[in-house]
């Protein structure tokens, strides 16, 4: 098959960028062809991506051109609205063209159903319908994802499948712990690690709260123990630049709690992280730690799951459904509990950690009926598996009367 995947995608820094570019490997060990439209142009583009969506309609019909000199056999759009910001209308836009005069089947992973829709509120929920309504077959990581979008979002459920997020591979390590302790300036402090973009619904504040409880209560005492905020702002373009300044003004409000509460020696800020450095922290956490208020997945999670990290996280979104065996687990907007975790967690052995971390890991079950794995972190290779199960029936859906025969295997 030919695959053409409209995602953000390396060199851009985003998680869906880099999830794109592990199916698009995965897709192509298969034997299939994969290339990728982006949402705006990348100065040094890689030659996986085939162009960029552009603001204009001339820039959208070329690429439409483009697209169908190259013939794909299915069009997979990886969603989330901080995804695409400003280049929505673009998609949407684009999109219609392609249906208009194509039968070529639309297929959409939505990442963020449930932190978009939480978010945006009436209008989270009209775009998601309208992308939906774009689209043959909706994927979505979670039950939490499914019920959303069948419920208030209003898609059909024959419509919508679910496929769980992959189990991420760890990075190849190109620094040591080491030296990310030596120029940080962290000793051998016990490392809580909160990974990834700084974002108001990752819940910063909470956490720094329940280490005021922790501090106030003076068991278990904070002197060895930092909170590494290994992350910055997400760079957003256009209008969605109004999102990225919330998100800076969350990050100010955050350091001025820990200075307000003296936490301001445990709270370490290190700006973007360069991709050799992320094996480096994640081996140098004594957890990763998702206080997040809203969310749908965490591709950090699934980071931490390969590595073999433990995992302090919140039950928003599916997280709660990831981690319902796990230990560590609180509430949303709950810092009292989170502070109640943390003690426990830093009064735990790091034997009993890590046999916690490994039965839990073993013991994660798909609780939703339409999943197509049982497990939620699923090996990459089930999962494209499944995926292309859904191309294969979107395009049998699309095919015209009187045409007969599948999609070709590989092309």
């Amino acid at each position: 098959m030919r695959i053409l995947l409209v995602s953000p995608f390396p060199p851009a820094r985003d998680g869906i960028g880099a999830y794109s570019q592990a199916v698009i490997g995965a897709l192509r060990a298969e034997g299939h062809q994969a290339l990728v439209v982006v949402p705006r142009r990348l100065q040094d583009r890689p030659g996986d991506v085939i162009g960029a969506l552009g603001p204009r309609q001339p820039d959208l019909a070329a690429l439409r051109e483009s697209v169908l000199t190259w013939g794909p056999d299915v069009i997979h759009v990886q969603f989330a609205v901080a995804a695409f910001g400003a280049q929505i209308r673009g998609l949407f836009s684009w999109l219609r063209g392609i249906r208009s005069t194509t039968v070529i089947p639309v297929v959409a992973t939505m990442h963020e159903v449930t932190r978009d829709t939480a978010a945006l509120r009436g209008a989270g929920r009209a775009l998601y319908r309208a992308l939906a309504g774009h689209c043959d077959h909706v994927i979505v990581h979670t039950g939490a994802a499914l019920a959303i979008l069948t419920g208030r979002v209003g898609v059909p459920e024959a419509k919508v499948s679910v496929i769980p997020h992959p189990e991420a591979a760890p990075p190849r390590a190109a620094s040591t712990p080491r030296e990310l302790r030596a120029r940080f300036g962290l000793g051998d402090a016990e490392l809580l690690v909160a990974f990834g973009f700084v974002h108001a619904d990752k819940g910063l504040r909470d956490l720094v709260r329940a280490l005021a409880i922790l501090r106030r209560s003076g068991s278990p005492p904070l002197d060895d123990v930092r909170v590494v905020i290994a992350g910055t702002v997400r760079p957003r373009h256009g209008l969605f630049r109004l999102l990225g300044w919330r998100d800076r003004c969350h990050l100010a409000r955050v350091l001025r709690l820990a200075r307000r509460t003296s936490l301001h020696r445990e709270i370490v800020l290190t700006g973007y992280v360069p991709e050799t450095d992320v094996a480096a922290w994640f081996q140098a956490a004594a957890a990763m730690v998702l206080p997040y208020r809203r969310t749908e997945q965490s591709g950090v999670a699934a980071l931490a799951n390969a590595c073999g990290v433990p995992v302090l996280a919140s039950t928003a979104g599916g997280l709660g459904e990831q981690y319902a065996s796990s230990r560590w687990t609180f509430p949303p907007r709950d810092p009292r509990e989170l502070a109640r975790v943390l003690a426990r967690f830093l009064t735990t052995s790091p034997d009993e950690r890590a046999a916690s971390t490994d039965r839990r890991s073993t013991d994660r079950r798909s609780t939703d009926r339409r999943s197509t794995g049982r497990r939620h972190d699923a090996a990459l290779g089930s999962v494209i598996k499944a995926t292309v199960d859904v191309y294969r029936a979107a395009a049998r859906a699309k095919t015209p009367r009187g045409r007969t025969g599948s999609l070709p295997d590989a092309s």
